[in-house]
């Protein structure tokens, strides 16, 4: 019998060859892109749950409520906490701390090669978390001073093929680590990622980092841990304000816990955690799911509604079989397996679509889209289930409606002239479409909003700058040999040497301000550099002096604040005033004007700036636009004259600072792609409709023309009932896309206003493709002979 079903299918879907193959395209392009945004949802959704004890891990947060501190969630807390609240705590089991410490220069056997992300870490890492060995001794790794456990790719890139057991390797300045074992490199879902970790025992319990690891004075330390139950978390949270509270640590620091799940999702407000470089929005995700559920309902809706319409044209096929004694229930069964199985055709369509595609979208799996896709059981037997119950629900109302009539009101037409079905129809075409108006609203509103980020006065210079990693100490001796090579090549503008760049993350000191309260707890940002550093960025100085090595009180007693700072200080003549860090003091010599030196996300912070002729860890390096590639040969030449041993490690500072808005701009990218998808998607259901509808008004339109009636009127009678529907659409559209891109724009400090002028724009765009995808099916029908049309009559 499903035999014979599926051979009456193919038969009346050859028969109507454009409206099955807009039902299958339209279908087919709706579940691969489904797919593909499930598969990055579900990578999203992944992270850090691979760890056997993930739902017991959580990290230490600490709120910084200091005055100046508009960003007070902060990823990192005080070096002797986690190991004080294993200790007196029965509520936790484990604890692991770790300082990652991003690129390092790594040196073995004389040659340099950088890691990506080196950190020092417990031993209790590999207790805590499954990073899983492939050599060495997990009981023992780490346990020891001076040791360190590589990653496998790293081990390759370090010792080739020869064993790195018991190698031993220089790191950041710190000589003679033996590898003690091998680590499986980390898997793509984890917002910790390392590819060397150094341990963080101390031979000598007197060192300066040994007192750093039991002090209760700085906010530096990334902590994690393990609870016996997570139902214990408000209480551990409390015992821990009570215990940093016991060690004097500063009222306007509280401690709280993250769930090891909320790292990667719910951090995006969360500073000082350049580890977790992987971390996007929640919302984004959602949001990606949200928009592939809409395209899926546009295409389910669409393959309904031709479904629908298409089952009109069936009713004297319905007819003739009831008077030959087919039953109700053969009929139903008729419909509902014409309808599964195209559904299927449709799955296994978009299965090869995501499969032809899947290379040029940017998700990190090692195979194939559609091979991860169906090599999971789970997934493809869940797709299958969608598609059969999509089947049963769009077959559900030609198979029923159909089958209900009698032969006798089938055969004089009835089903064809009534209204059933019409009000489902229009329904559907106005949800489409309002879908697909709340997207091109929302996809050029976040357009508008990525351009501001992008193009937005930062307060610098970003083009044309290099940066150089210099932070090993091996390399500070012969910097100046360095900068004076260099300068001496006209292509090179100017250097100069700082502590870190915008984009990365600054240090924050506790100050005290002249004229401050007893009570008043002030923290801000500081940022070291050379005198040629605020030049060479093209910041520019709004009151006082830039540092001068002329003055040999610049590098001790002198500061130079920015505007925010100023503003927050209720200064308005800063120069000359005092502020105390700590024991030391400096005189503010300069004010410069505000630039952006985190996210545009977060309001400009203060910012207290001090001189070092020495710079720091960065070299920037202003280039001539006019032969960067020449220049850069230069720059990598005269980098190995000066350094043989050591690989130069460079990065362009708009490529660096633009990174930050990675997630922002892949979230843009995916939702301006899907909208165009889902349109048209819903036009190819509109092509079908109007289509459908021409034909069922033929002799309509036959008789019209004898009497007289124009081809542009008949165009406009075809395409009036749609406007109408489109109208509708654009009404319900925009409150809602408006609340939604209020509630979006609302992360962002600095955000664009939503222009109304993009909704009037939006439902243009809207109704002109819907009305050029009517029109052309109303022309081709009112062209038509009328006397063609009336021939039957």
């Amino acid at each position: 019998m499903i035999k014979n079903y599926i051979k009456i299918a193919l038969r009346s879907l050859l028969k109507s060859k454009a409206t099955s193959v807009i039902n299958v395209l339209g279908l087919s392009i709706g579940m691969a892109c489904c797919i593909i945004i499930f598969l990055f949802v579900q990578n999203e959704l992944s992270f850090d749950k691979f760890h056997s004890k993930s739902d017991k891990i959580f990290r230490v947060l600490t709120i910084d409520r200091a005055l100046g501190v508009s960003n007070s969630l902060v990823g990192i807390t005080l070096p002797a906490l986690g190991e004080s609240m294993e200790d007196n705590f029965p509520e936790v089991v484990n604890r692991v701390r770790m300082l990652p410490q991003g690129r390092q220069l790594i040196t073995y056997e004389q040659q340099g090669f950088y890691t990506d992300h080196f950190a020092y870490a417990e031993p209790s890492i590999f207790e805590m978390f499954d990073f899983k060995l492939v050599e060495g001794d997990m009981e023992n790794a780490l346990k020891n001073p001076n040791t360190v456990v590589v990653t496998q790719s790293m081990a390759q890139k370090t010792f080739g093929t020869d064993n790195p057991i018991g190698k031993r390797i220089d790191i950041g300045g710190q000589p003679g680590l033996e590898v003690v074992a091998v680590m499986k490199d980390v898997t793509e879902n984890s917002h910790l990622n390392f590819d060397v970790i150094v341990s963080m025992q101390q031979a000598d319990t007197t060192s300066g980092f040994a007192q750093f690891l039991n002090s209760w004075q700085s906010i530096s330390m990334v902590t994690y841990v393990e609870l016996a139950n997570p139902v214990n978390e408000e209480t551990v949270e409390g015992k821990m304000e009570t215990l940093i509270r016991s060690n004097n640590v500063g009222e306007n620091f509280s401690v709280t816990l993250q769930p090891l799940k909320d790292v990667h999702l719910k951090s995006s407000g969360i500073l000082f955690e350049n580890y977790n470089l992987n971390k996007t929005d929640e919302g984004y995700v959602y949001t990606l799911a949200a928009v592939g559920l809409f395209v899926m309902l546009i295409a389910s809706f669409n393959f309904m509604n031709l479904s629908t319409a298409r089952s009109a044209n069936r009713a004297m096929e319905v007819g003739i079989r009831k008077v030959f004694g087919a039953v109700k229930k053969q009929l139903i069964n008729q419909f509902m397996v014409e309808s599964i199985f195209l559904c299927l055709f449709s799955l296994v369509i978009a299965i090869g679509l995501v499969a032809a595609l899947g290379s040029a979208v940017s998700l990190p799996f090692n195979d194939n889209l559609a091979i991860h896709f169906i090599s999971n059981p789970v997934w493809i037997l869940g797709a299958i289930v969608f598609t059969i119950i999509l089947g049963l629900f769009s077959g559900s109302y030609p198979a029923f409606m159909l089958s209900s009539f009698s032969p006798i009101s089938i055969l004089r037409g009835s089903f064809k002239t009534s209204g059933k079905g019409v009000v489902l129809r229009k329904s559907l075409v106005v949800f489409q479409f309002m879908v697909s108006i709340v997207m091109i609203i929302g996809t050029t509103i976040v357009y508008d909003q990525l351009q501001l980020l992008r193009n937005a006065d930062k307060g610098f210079d970003t083009e044309q700058i290099l940066t150089l990693d210099v932070s090993h100490p091996s390399l500070q001796p012969s910097i100046q040999v360095l900068k004076n090579k260099l300068e001496q090549n006209p292509s090179i503008i100017a250097t100069a040497g700082t502590a870190s760049m915008p984009g990365r993350t600054f240090g924050r000191r506790g100050v005290t301000p002249e004229g401050a309260g007893p009570d008043d707890r002030w923290i801000v940002s500081v940022l070291n550099f050379d005198e040629h550093f605020v030049d060479l960025m093209g910041m520019e100085i709004a009151q006082g002096r830039l540092f001068n090595k002329e003055i040999a009180t610049d590098q001790q007693q002198a500061v130079i604040i920015n505007e925010a700072m100023a503003k927050l200080l209720a200064w308005d003549e800063p120069i000359g005033k005092k502020l105390s860090f700590g024991q030391n003091e400096s005189t503010i010599i300069g004010v410069v004007k505000d630039f952006h030196f985190a996210s545009l996300r977060y309001q400009i912070e203060p910012l207290a700036m001090f001189y070092n002729p020495n710079g720091g860890g960065s070299l920037a390096i202003k280039l001539n636009a006019a032969d960067i590639s020449k220049t850069m040969a230069f720059v990598q030449s005269t980098w190995t004259e000066v350094f043989p041993n050591s690989p130069l490690e460079y990065r362009f500072f708009d490529e660096e600072f633009g990174q930050q808005y990675q997630s922002d701009e892949k979230f843009g990218t995916l939702v301006f792609s899907f909208t165009w998808l889902a349109i048209f998607i819903a036009c190819l259901g509109l092509f079908g409709l109007s289509a459908f509808t021409a034909q069922q008004k033929t002799k309509e339109i036959g008789v019209r023309k004898v009497l007289g009636a124009s081809i542009f009127g008949i165009v406009v009678l075809l395409s009036n009932q749609f406007t109408k529907l489109i109208i509708v659409a654009v009404l319900l559209a925009s409150p809602l896309a408006y609340y939604m891109m209020e509630y979006w724009l609302s992360d962002f400090a600095y955000r664009v206003d939503i222009n109304w002028l993009w909704f009037l724009a939006s439902a243009i765009v809207a109704l002109f493709i819907a009305l050029a995808t009517v029109t052309y099916q109303s022309v081709k029908a009112a062209m038509v002979n009328p006397a063609k049309s009336l021939r039957c009559e």
